[in-house]
């Protein structure tokens, strides 16, 4: 049977490496706020409402496929659970990420769910609904945005890449597919199976986006640049769920975003935008974290008024 979970050893040693990555990233990133906190109020002076709205209006809609699939889920599997409930449990599945934090909050949100029959296998399905929810939001925003920089005269080698990272799944798949040995080598590792060809052609095309969306948050104008800020703290929690649930990617993203970026600027600008990823992801484990508990909270209220009125 093929396992779908790392070995123990190296899932220790990967947790030992996240919190690593996150407590140096936290420092970097506060050590650049201190340094350019003037030019960084002078900024988000000059953000228009217009702007922001406008993102997070593109962020909406990307996420609008996702969250109507899950509520045609749980109307046919887990009847119990409000349009309140299940809009929260997608909204906390979209800021989740594969962190101690993500991990806590994927515990509570599979107790709640628990309660009305669901399985883990559905809680993979919320995942990767919100998952490819992010890659559509992704290119709504993030491929046009990045090959409205290339115009502008910007290096292209990162599509490039991104399109030989897309091949190098694939191929990978195809051989594992084609070839049993490959796959039980895999396994025998204590690695999960190969993506599936079309999660995986999803999932770094919407990572080519995010890419395009953090290049413009790097060299964007201040005023005009809210829209790809908001944007890339959005849709780089977003893209952290696809491999919340798949723990042999775990790390790919970061590793595919600091090689695409180290194609285009300088090794110390790409490794700061890459710590930058980071932190946005630690703070969508708060927001998950927080969102988890008013899920918990309304549920304690609704079987506490069932139980008066019983």
């Amino acid at each position: 049977m093929i396992r779908l979970t790392t070995g123990p050893r190296l899932k220790n040693v990967l947790t030992v490496l996240r919190w690593a990555l996150n407590i140096v990233a936290l420092i970097c990133i506060g050590m650049y706020f201190f340094e350019y906190r003037t030019a960084i109020r002078q900024a988000a002076a000059e953000f228009e409402t217009q702007t922001i709205l406008a993102a997070m209006a593109t962020i909406v809609i990307g996420l609008l496929p996702g969250a109507w699939a899950w509520q045609r889920l749980c109307a046919r599997r887990l009847p119990g659970v409000t349009p309140l409930q299940g809009i929260l449990v997608y909204l906390r599945s979209a800021v989740g990420k594969y962190t101690p934090g993500g991990v806590l909050t994927f515990v509570v949100q599979q107790r709640l769910l628990g309660r009305h029959g669901s399985s883990p296998a559905m809680l993979v399905q919320i995942f990767v609904g919100a998952a490819l929810a992010g890659c559509l939001s992704a290119g709504l925003l993030g491929l046009p945005a990045a090959f409205a920089l290339a115009e502008d005269g910007s290096d292209k080698r990162w599509i490039v890449a991104g399109c030989l990272l897309v091949g190098l799944v694939l191929i990978l798949g195809y051989r594992a597919r084609r070839r049993p040995i490959v796959l039980k080598l895999w396994t025998r590792a204590g690695l999960p199976p190969p993506l599936p060809f079309a999660q995986a052609t999803l999932l770094l095309a919407g990572a080519a986006g995010l890419t395009g969306v953090h290049l413009a948050v790097l060299g964007g104008d201040t005023g005009g640049g809210a829209v790809f800020l908001i944007s890339a703290y959005a849709l780089s929690t977003i893209f952290g769920l696809a491999f919340a649930v798949l723990p042999g990617a775990v790390g790919v993203r970061d590793g595919a975003l600091l090689f695409i970026l180290a194609t285009q600027l300088a090794p110390a600008d790409a490794a700061m935008l890459a710590l930058l990823s980071r932190a946005l992801i630690v703070a969508g484990d708060v927001i998950g974290a927080s969102l988890s508990a008013l899920v918990l909270r309304l549920t304690r209220s609704t079987l506490h008024l069932e139980r008066n009125t019983s």
